[in-house]
């Protein structure tokens, strides 16, 4: 069984770099574009861990932290 892995960042570039690294290594990716997505993903137990991008706009990557508990 391979892991989950939740990608969030903002910017696109680093969302595909990490997909495409992380996928090479067989790990299944998810990817959020912002922290209301993440949460939401988060919500459902549909990761086993989260790679959290702390600058971005709207709602940071600590307030998406402290919102729910990874």
């Amino acid at each position: 069984m391979t892991a989950r892995v939740l990608v969030v960042d903002d910017l696109l570039p680093n969302l595909k770099l990490l997909e495409a690294r992380l996928s090479a290594e067989y790990f299944e990716v998810l990817t959020a574009a912002n922290g209301i997505d993440a949460l939401k993903i988060c919500a459902n137990g549909d990761c086993d861990i989260v790679l959290l991008d702390v600058m971005m706009p709207g709602m940071d990557g600590l307030e998406v932290r402290f919102k729910h508990c990874f």
